[in-house]
């Protein structure tokens, strides 16, 4: 549902991150230099040309960044979504969740925006992801550095598909959990465009529901 939104001159290049490149960027409290430089990406309401990037931190982090499948280039300038999550959620969620159901929880156990699931499903999700987004953290603290930043679910022994995943997230010192059902989709750019909404809405949600 995801499309592209030129905006800009059309010999510019411009910087976006992949879905990658958020896992790498939003995955400790304490970001160390390189994911606040990947951080930077998804700061503005419209992603950065490779020359405003580059005018702030060096061009070998952004050619390692590249090689890494962090950073992709892109010939059209986009724009951060600009509507409440709530709102914006359900327009990405085919895109993210094989049973187009999603919410956005807290790491306090609170949900915050949510499509396809029912309220009382939705909050019960948020509270036992809080739960597990607590022992993430706890385990990093020790020292494990515990790759992938999630957590699924399987309703059979094969592992074939999960029902549910959790995907955690820090951004800006607040912890989030992407709660997905059925097959999770987060290898696209709805992925990357719902972390930007989140990111510079300043959580925007329907309070009423």
């Amino acid at each position: 549902m995801s499309t592209d939104r030129h905006i800009g001159p059309a010999n510019e290049t411009y910087v976006m991150l992949t879905p990658a490149g958020v896992f790498e960027a939003f995955a400790y409290n304490e970001p160390d230099e390189h994911q606040q430089a990947l951080q930077s990406l998804l700061s503005g309401k419209t992603c950065m040309s490779v020359e405003q990037w580059t005018a702030k931190y060096p061009h070998r982090m952004l050619a390692d960044f590249i090689e890494n499948g962090w950073i992709e280039e892109l010939a059209t300038k986009l724009t951060a979504p600009n509507m409440p999550l709530d709102q914006f959620l359900p327009y990405v969620v085919a895109s993210l969740s094989g049973q187009r159901r999603a919410a956005i929880g807290s790491n306090e156990g609170f949900c915050l925006a949510r499509t396809g699931y029912t309220q009382e499903e939705s909050e019960m999700l948020s509270v036992a992801a809080a739960d597990f987004f607590d022992f993430l953290t706890r385990q990093q603290q020790r020292g494990w550095a515990v790759e992938g930043q999630a957590v699924s679910f399987f309703k059979h022994v094969d592992l074939l598909m999960p029902s549910t995943s959790f995907v955690f997230l820090w951004i800006d010192g607040s912890g989030y959990v992407l709660i997905l059902d059925s097959e999770p989709l987060t290898n696209n750019r709805a992925f990357v465009e719902l972390i930007w909404g989140i990111k510079t809405s300043a959580l925007r949600f329907n309070s009423d529901d």
